[in-house]
């Protein structure tokens, strides 16, 4: 089981351009198995089968670092993290990285601390908040060089969580999908609005069968305040 796993990723990673260490390959072995144990639990995903999990999860979360290899990236938060992605695949692959895992759910924090120890991780601070509480804590706001949020909400939901954390001069990056790519192309109000700009797109094939866009989004100006709005209002009162 363990080096079929190894292969199939092995494999996979080549379409996006990267190669693992045998130490890294590990990682990922023992991110899969703490995963589908936790899985039994609590839901952490509704992917059951060995290549779909690398495919649309590990490989999914590493395309990310395409477009930050030319950036001077070293804090990073991921917003509504759940089971860790992308945060933790892409910290695997860059160990030098800060990370900053931000959850709301209680159970699904407790697994990523013991997720953390197994794979003896270090500079990754878990916390559990929601997004519009932290967005406006000194300590956090506007101090990151890099923002994900992969699949948390709608686009103009998302940004709010997101551009608050990102420092002037760093960077939110959107992984869009095919079904999705023209919600953000309306949100570009929103982005502004919150000091953001669309600085340009890339798109990548993860294999025959999934695509993404990646929108990289600089942020220019401070985030005005008033944003993050109280906890739940994002939702109730998007931004337009």
């Amino acid at each position: 089981m363990e080096e079929n796993f190894k292969e199939i990723l092995r494999e996979k990673v080549k379409n996006i351009d990267i190669e693992l260490s045998p130490s890294q390959e590990e990682k990922f072995f023992l991110y899969y198995k703490v995963l589908k144990d936790w899985n039994r639990k609590i839901n952490l995903t509704s992917l059951e089968g060995e290549e779909e999990i690398i495919l649309k999860h590990f490989v999914d979360s590493l395309t990310c670092i395409i477009p930050i290899k030319d950036e001077k990236i070293k804090r990073v938060i991921d917003i509504g993290t759940g089971a860790g992605f992308p945060g933790i695949p892409i910290k695997i692959i860059i160990p030098t990285l800060n990370i900053t895992l931000l959850e709301s759910q209680k159970k699904k924090v407790s697994f990523l601390e013991e997720l953390i120890k197994i794979l003896n991780l270090d500079k990754v601070e878990i916390i559990w908040d929601r997004a519009e509480k932290l967005g406006k804590n000194p300590q956090y706001r506007e101090t990151y060089d890099l923002a994900l949020a992969r699949g948390v909400a709608k686009p103009n939901i998302v940004l709010e969580y997101a551009l608050p954390f990102v420092k002037i001069s760093g960077l939110f990056l959107s992984q869009a999908t095919e079904k999705n790519i023209n919600e953000w192309y309306m949100a570009k109000n929103v982005i502004s609005i919150l000091g953001g700009n669309l600085e340009k797109e890339i798109s990548i094939s993860i294999d025959s069968t999934i695509s993404r866009k990646l929108l990289i989004i600089r942020k220019i100006s401070s985030t005005p305040d008033k944003f993050p709005r109280k906890p739940g209002i994002p939702e109730k009162k998007p931004l337009l």
